[in-house]
């Protein structure tokens, strides 16, 4: 991990990582947001899970989305590299 303190120059544009681009977009953010407010049902929420889990974002998040994302395992709906199983389909 990179310690070193980001500066952001008024000469030099900053430009995250692809990688930090592509996991973290900002319609992304949007769908994080609806899920904390919500807004999403059960299969949104799920999917979303679904896709923080491949992505391995979910273990970058607060405390409770990891918790939800273990929940969602342990209770048998999702597998840990995200994929759905038989029982969400029931």
């Amino acid at each position: 991990m990179n310690t070193k303190k980001m500066t952001m120059s008024k000469t030099k544009e900053y430009k995250p990582s692809e990688e930090f681009a592509n996991a973290m977009s900002l319609s992304n953010m949007q769908v994080l947001f609806d899920y904390e407010e919500g807004k999403l049902d059960t299969i949104q929420s799920l999917l979303l899970f679904s896709e923080l889990l491949k992505s391995g974002l979910v273990w970058q998040l607060e405390e409770h989305f990891q918790r939800t994302a273990r929940d969602l395992i342990q209770g048998g709906y999702l597998n840990f590299d995200g994929t759905p199983t038989k029982k969400c389909y029931e």
